[in-house]
């Protein structure tokens, strides 16, 4: 395995329509690359067997064990214990997001986490605590272990949870230095696991997550879009859809 293969990780490079989205720019404006490109990576990848063009095992295994899909059904889940039990109403507010910038640097107390904050356009308090716990909690800690420091000895990462007439989605933006060959291996994990999984909510993730790069920063997009039209009747099921 390369060297390059050995420093895998990821840091973000904020584009200037993502970071309009940090200072005022409505949700729309996020569409940018994560919402409106279409990430149909089956047409654009040769598949290779070539091991130099995949992650090393080790990155691999990580990635696995709790990948964003999986994180993002475990905030489904909570959700759909929180509409169980009363605390949150279906159907869910229409418009809405959840967003975050998140720093590390490797002089502080040997990396630590912090900048940027959360904003949240969320109305139902129950859901918007829920949301940016997963943010804090799940979806930051998992960005930023996987990140790469960058020549300043700092990495930053950008996640955003966002609704519309038409989806729910969950938008990771990061950067690696074998963008490409990462974002064909998450996409041939998530085809994978759309497959394997029998939890139906998990699958629908699965099924409906990609990840794409931008060959000139390295940049890596992942993203969920959850159909609007399928996603109540999953929260509102009981233990027949799990």
């Amino acid at each position: 395995m390369s060297s390059k293969n050995k420093h895998n990780s990821i840091v973000f490079l904020t584009t200037l329509c993502l970071g309009l989205m940090f200072v005022g720019a409505t949700p729309q404006v996020l569409t940018f690359a994560a919402l409106t490109r279409n990430f149909d990576i089956q047409s654009e990848i040769e598949v290779k067997d070539d091991l130099d063009n995949k992650p090393d095992n080790e990155e691999i295994e990580g990635f696995s064990k709790d990948d964003f899909p999986s994180l993002f059904a475990q905030l489904l889940k909570e959700i759909k214990e929180e509409v169980k039990s009363g605390k949150i109403s279906l159907p869910l507010q229409t418009d809405f997001y959840v967003d975050g910038e998140f720093h590390k640097s490797e002089f502080i107390g040997g990396g630590s986490a912090g900048g940027g904050g959360i904003s949240s356009t969320v109305s139902n308090q129950n859901l918007s605590l829920l949301i940016q716990n997963a943010v804090n909690q799940k979806f930051q800690p998992k960005a930023l272990e996987l990140a790469d420091y960058d020549s300043g000895k700092s990495k930053k990462v950008l996640i955003k949870v966002q609704a519309d007439s038409k989806d729910l989605s969950l938008i990771i933006v990061l950067t690696k230095t074998d963008a490409k060959q990462f974002a064909e291996f998450l996409d041939r994990e998530f085809s994978s696991r759309a497959v394997s999984v029998g939890n139906t909510l998990t699958k629908q993730i699965y099924a409906h997550s990609s990840a794409g790069s931008v060959a000139d920063n390295n940049q890596v997009i992942i993203v969920t879009r959850l159909p609007r039209g399928s996603l109540d009747e999953l929260l509102s099921e009981r233990e027949g859809g799990k």
